[in-house]
């Protein structure tokens, strides 16, 4: 069952503000943490205003960094959608107290029954978000990294668009059909990247840069 997208007039347009890194990449012959994580965090501009997805940026560093991606504030953000609760695709989330903060209820449920007191006061925050939380875009389900992980897809440009958080790492996780060591179920995550392998034309990765499947499938041939 492919994710439904429709291809009459695009509803959202979109930038990434910060291309993600792994702590440690098996890829590059890593076998140990080497570097502070980082998540690829994406701009969303709707017709209900721009969101955030996974916004990867300690607070105090938010500003500078819509400042000088995309020329905005904070306050012009009205909504930050989460595609899991881990720290690193969480780390600027404060720094929008008067957005909507967004995130699936199965991973809402997921992490309200074991989070702790400084967890759970963001948790409370956090709206569980619909199939269609904002216009032109769909919420979901990629579980495997996290039980409750979900993705944001949408058409663009006559393009099947997923901003896919850590359901894949990179395009090199995509090429080797693997999530991350840390996927709470490994087999539940493979089949989630082979999903999106037959549902998705352009994926934005959790902790690399955009890449087009069909580039990415020739390259694994």
């Amino acid at each position: 069952m492919g994710f439904g997208f429709t291809r009459a007039g695009d509803h959202v347009a979109w930038m990434i503000l910060t291309i993600g890194r792994l702590s440690m990449n098996k890829f590059w012959g890593e076998t140990e943490r080497l570097r502070t994580p980082l998540c690829t965090s994406t701009l969303l501009m709707t017709e209900a205003g721009l969101a955030i997805v996974d916004p990867s940026i300690h607070v105090p560093d938010m500003p500078a960094l819509l400042r000088d991606q995309a020329g905005i504030q904070p306050e012009d953000v009205r909504h930050v959608m989460l595609t899991h609760f881990h720290g690193d695709h969480r780390y600027g989330l404060e720094a929008f107290p008067h957005a909507t903060w967004l995130m699936a209820e199965p991973e809402l449920a997921y992490w309200r029954a074991r989070a702790g007191a400084d967890e759970q006061r963001l948790l409370d925050r956090i709206v569980p978000a619909g199939e269609t939380p904002l216009p032109g875009c769909r919420l979901i389900p990629t579980p495997g990294h996290t039980p409750g992980h979900h993705s944001i897809a949408f058409p663009w440009r006559g393009r099947r668009v997923v901003v896919a958080g850590d359901a894949v790492m990179t395009e090199d996780f995509y090429r080797a059909r693997e999530g991350y060591h840390n996927s709470a179920d490994v087999a539940q995550a493979r089949d989630t990247v082979d999903r999106l392998a037959r549902d998705a034309d352009v994926i934005i990765p959790g902790h690399g840069n955009i890449f087009a499947v069909d580039w990415a499938q020739g390259a694994a041939l």
